[in-house]
Order: structure tokens, then sequence, then C-alpha cells
């Protein structure tokens, strides 16, 4: 009968050791951040990330001790076949998680979850975003490893099978394998502790690479599955409801006698374009490669306009950054409004206001309007017409996501020649998506995912100023305001600073500004822009409550931004990042003081529990 439990014994430590490796592959794979260590803080990983890898093999066990509680009384359950089709089919999901969780991590800079699954229905998008990584090499070796552990547990498993055959007494046999099979919970839920375990468990440093390497990948993605999107419970609930309200409401007060710090337009009812960028990071504007300056026209540009240095993004994706710019609506750290229509539909937005006013409205994309769910937005957003993928040749397109930035710039300034009165146009770019395809000569050389990411900033960043160039030469240029920012940050250029991937630009442009070539320093945030916006264009309506009015010297310097279940609160002379799931500031410049702290929850708790409302 021991021989039964010493089976499932072994079988459970092979799982467990396969967990162990996969973190050591993890920390080779993300070689660049892992060097940053000591060998002495990268062994504290696999320690206490141990606790997360034994329950999730005790999970995988489970079945198995059940198949070997069976076999006592039916000889079927002790065929080796079961147990060979069991290990195969647990296997390859195991794998497949673990193998996609490498390039996901550099892509994002979190372990894999369920957020990637929502891409799937755009699988022509979803392909466009891996495309670029050595998906053979990749595949090649999930095969390899599958067909190596596969090979091995079926040798243990044809080894040892024989010796659980023989039960000389069943009762007993029974009894003790139900007691086996029972303290499974124990390792499952972590240990006896009174709450279950949970990412945090295994979190023990200030340095949140590690504690991301201490996850069990497999154990995070299930958890993650389990979780449901529409749950009516706050998980960010950290201050007491009346006192998050109270400091929400302060960052959003203005102070007595406030003004306009710019009248920016002459004309009462400016023709409006807003120009999302992909991926248009701020810290680009600042960086050279071999010799190259990586978004010098954006850099002239800001000569002749308006420029907000100090901005940052609402959160990581462009489903989240699309809702932020227009609906000035703040982003969720562990899902996305947009993935729920009813709860998208009602959000004000920019281009249904526009809409009431008469103006006619437009949205351009070169991809598919379906991915991330956002066209179901966009229908409910007030837009009047849609250009997208379909309504461009293929050979207009590149290999992966759709029409070349240059080829929608054309089609934009076409299509704007023949408005009458007012227009309010939305612009979304994607050549300096993944995989960073370009249709015009290599400018930045290199093929590592840097290069390649800044010479897609480079052909966008001359698409943008060309298309500007054009537009002066417009009769309605005159009565024109032009608004380039991005949907959200980027992990590259590596900075060793998290806070740099969510800052971006923003620039405002056009004939129609009354005041030129101005940097402003102030603090702000993404979801700033609806607000702004309808001030400046002599609009009173302003339904924004997530919005500040940039221009208005009584608004108060801050940003928040969230991300895979963090969040980021930016004000004037400090900032700090926060970890929901390690409950600990990750990342942090200036004097931050618990009041700092607070600030930043309650933006988190109000506009979580405004999400959960709608």
């Amino acid at each position: 009968m021991f021989a039964k439990i010493r089976f499932a014994f072994f079988y459970w430590l092979m799982w467990i050791v396969l967990f162990e490796f996969s973190r050591m592959a993890f920390l080779i794979y993300n070689l660049s951040d892992t060097r940053t260590f000591s060998t002495g803080q990268l062994l504290q990983t696999f320690f206490y990330g141990l606790r997360m890898d034994v329950s999730m093999a005790s999970y995988i066990v489970l079945p198995v001790c059940i198949f070997l509680i069976a076999a006592v009384f039916l000889k079927s359950f002790a065929l080796p076949a079961l147990y060979k089709i069991y290990t195969g089919i647990v296997l390859i999901p195991v794998l497949l998680i673990i193998f996609c969780d490498l390039p996901v991590f550099k892509a994002w800079g979190s372990r894999l979850n369920t957020m990637p699954l929502k891409y799937l229905a755009s699988p022509n998008e979803a392909w466009a975003s891996v495309s670029n990584l050595p998906v053979f090499w990749i595949g090649l070796f999930f095969l390899v490893s599958f067909l190596l552990l596969y090979k091995f547990f079926r040798r243990y498993i044809k080894g040892n099978i024989n010796s659980v055959k023989i039960v000389s007494n069943k009762l007993i046999g029974f009894l003790l394998l139900l007691i086996f099979t029972a303290l499974q919970i124990v390792p499952i839920r972590g240990g006896l502790q009174l709450a279950p375990l949970n990412q945090s468990g295994v979190y023990f440093s200030k340095y949140n690479f590690l504690n991301l390497a201490a996850i069990n990948v497999t154990w995070n993605f299930m958890h993650s599955l389990t979780q449901h999107a529409a749950s009516t419970e706050n998980p960010f609930a950290y201050l007491d409801s009346i006192e998050a309200k109270s400091i929400t409401d302060s960052l959003f007060s203005r102070q007595a006698g406030s003004s306009q710090i710019i009248d920016l337009t002459k004309t009462p009812r400016p023709n409006v374009i807003i120009i999302v960028w992909e991926s248009g990071i701020e810290k680009g504007t600042h960086v050279t490669k071999n010799g190259r300056e990586v978004m010098p026209r954006l850099n002239e540009l800001k000569k002749e306009g308006i420029y907000f240095s100090n901005i940052y993004c609402s959160g990581d994706r462009t489903d989240k950054g699309i809702v932020a710019v227009l609906s000035g609506y703040p982003s969720q750290p562990t899902t996305s409004i947009i993935k729920i229509p009813a709860k998208a539909a009602k959000l004000p937005t920019l281009p249904r206001i526009y809409l009431d006013k008469k103006y006619s409205t437009s949205f351009y994309y070169g991809g598919e309007l379906e991915f991330a769910n956002m066209k179901s937005y966009l229908l409910e957003s007030g837009f009047q017409d849609f250009v997208s993928k379909d309504d461009f040749d293929r050979s207009d397109q590149n290999s992966k996501w759709g029409a070349h930035d240059h080829i929608v710039k054309n089609k934009i300034l076409a299509d704007l020649s023949k408005k009458q009165g007012p227009f309010f146009i939305t612009w979304l770019t994607l050549s300096s998506h993944e995989p960073f395809e370009t249709p015009v000569s290599t400018v930045i050389k290199g093929t590592d995912d840097e290069s390649l990411f800044f010479n897609s900033l480079h052909y966008t960043d001359s698409t943008i100023y060309d298309f500007v160039k054009e537009c002066k030469m417009q009769s309605w240029w005159g009565n024109t305001i032009i608004l380039i920012t991005a949907d959200h940050g980027h992990r590259l250029p590596q900075t060793g600073k998290q806070i740099d991937d969510f800052k971006i630009p923003l620039l405002l442009l056009g004939g129609a500004l009354n005041t030129k070539g101005i940097e402003i320093n102030k603090t702000g945030s993404q979801t700033d822009i609806a607000a702004t916006l309808l001030s400046q264009t002599g609009i009173q309506q302003n339904p924004f409550v997530w919005s500040k009015d940039l221009f208005n010297n009584g608004a108060k310097p801050w940003a928040y931004f969230s991300f895979n279940n963090a969040f980021g609160f930016v004000q004037q002379d400090q900032y700090f990042i926060f970890d929901n799931v390690g409950k600990q500031v990750i990342e942090q410049n200036g004097p931050v003081t618990e009041t700092d702290i607070k600030r930043g929850k309650a933006i988190q708790q109000e506009s979580f529990a405004d999400y959960l409302k709608k």
C-alpha cells in the first residue's frame, strides 16, 4: 500500500522540480533584468517560490491520488496507460503557459495571466503581436521539452506502476490513500494559515522583478482564469469609503479664483484632429541610436506648438489608452472597461459631444477595429465614419497589422479635402506596434527589439510630421487644432526606472493656436485630454468627471496610472508605484508620505468602484 503513496509522492516531486527549472528558464530568458541582482537574491526566488510550486504540483497530483484510490477496487485504474495519458494531457498546457510567459514578460513586464485571451477574438492582430518573436525556436524548444519530459514521466510510470497493483488489505489501503489525498489540501492552499495562498504569499523583496520571478506562472494563469471579470466587490478598498471619496474630490477640486494659463484658440469652433501614436513613448524623444535621433520630427514640432513634458498614460494597453483619451476615464488594474460593452456604453465621449455640436466625426485606424473589443466602444462613442484595414488595398498593408501609417495619412488628407464645416478626427497609428514593420528603408539599423522599435518610431515620426506639413497647406489649417499623444508607453528603451515606461508626449499644434513654442512641465494625465480640449474649444459642457483642464492654473498637478494589479501616482516633485499584490511601494522618488500613498489608493479605489457601478 505504501508503494501507491510512494508513487504519488515522487510523481508530485517531479512536477515541483519541473517548476523550479521553469523559474531558471525565466531568469535566463530575461537576463538583462536578472544580471542586476546577486546570486543570493536570485536563489531567494526559488526558496520563496517553492511554496507556489508545491501548490501547483498538488493540484496536478490530486487526480492521480483519486485514480490510485479507485485502483484499490478496480484494476483498470492501475493500468499504466491511464497515468501516461493524464500526464500528457496536463503537460501540454503547463508547458504552453511556461513558454508563452517568457516573451509576454519581456514585452509587458508581467507574468502571464488571462489578459492575452481577449486578443484571441482578433487572431490576425494577435498573431501580429507575437510574429516578431522567435516563434519557430520557441515552438521547437516547446516540442523538444514536451517529448523529453513526457518520455521521462512515461519511464517513471512504467517502472513503478506495477508495484501499486497489489493491495493486501483493501480497507486499510483505501483509508491511507484517502488521508494522503486529503492532506494535499494543505499544500494546495499554501499552508494552514487562515487565508489561502495568493501571489503576495511568495513576495519577499522590494524589487518587483524578484517577486514576479518567484511566482509560479502556471498557478498564476489558473488563478487568473478563476477570477470573474464582472466581480461586484472592489478588491482595492484600502480606505473607508467616505475618506476615499473626500481625498478624490480634493484632488479634482480647483483653487478659488483659478483661471486659464492660456486661451488656446483664436476661433470658437476649431476643427480637432487627435493623433494617438501607438507606443509613442516620451523617452523616445531624448534618445539616439547608432548616431540617429529616434524622434527628431516631434522634437521639431514642439517648437511650433504647446508641449506638455510631464504627462502619463492611464494604462498599459491600447484599449485602455483609447478610453482614457476619448472618455477621460482611468484604466483598471486587472481588467479593461472596454471588455464589457454594457459598461463602456455608459461613458461620455469626445466624439459624441462634438457630434452634438454639429461636427462631423471620423475614426481612422489601419488595423482591425475588432481588436481588443474596441469596435463596440467606438460604435457607441459618436463616430459617424470609420476607416480601417478593409478600406485599404492589400498592397498598401504590412504583413501583419494592416495599412502602413503613411497610407492612412494620405486617406485622411483626401477625406478632409471633402469635408464641409467643423470636423473631429481621431487617428490611431499602428506601425510602431510589434513586429515594428516599416515600408521604407531602415534608418536605425539593427535586428534587436530596441533597434526595430526605434526604427518604427522614426518612421511614424516622419509620417506625422509630413501629415502636419500637408495640413498647413489646406484652407482649414487656420481653424484647426492637432493634438498628438500616445495610447500607452513602452518598456523600451529600458532606463532602470519603471515610471519612464508610462510617460507619454502631449503636443498641441495648429493654425488655430493663439500661443506657440511653449513647453509646460505641469504634471498631468492622458485622462486630462478630454476636459482640456472641451475647455479650449469653447464647449462648456464637461461630463468627464475624471478629467482635469491642464490649462487651468487651479487644477492640481498629478497623474494616476494602473497596470497588472499595480498603480502609480505622480505629483510635481515626487512619485511612487504601488504593487497591490505585495501591498508595498516598489519604486519611488522624492519624499513620499503616507498621505501621498493614500491619494493614490483613493483614486484607485474610487475609480474602480465607479467601474463596478456602471
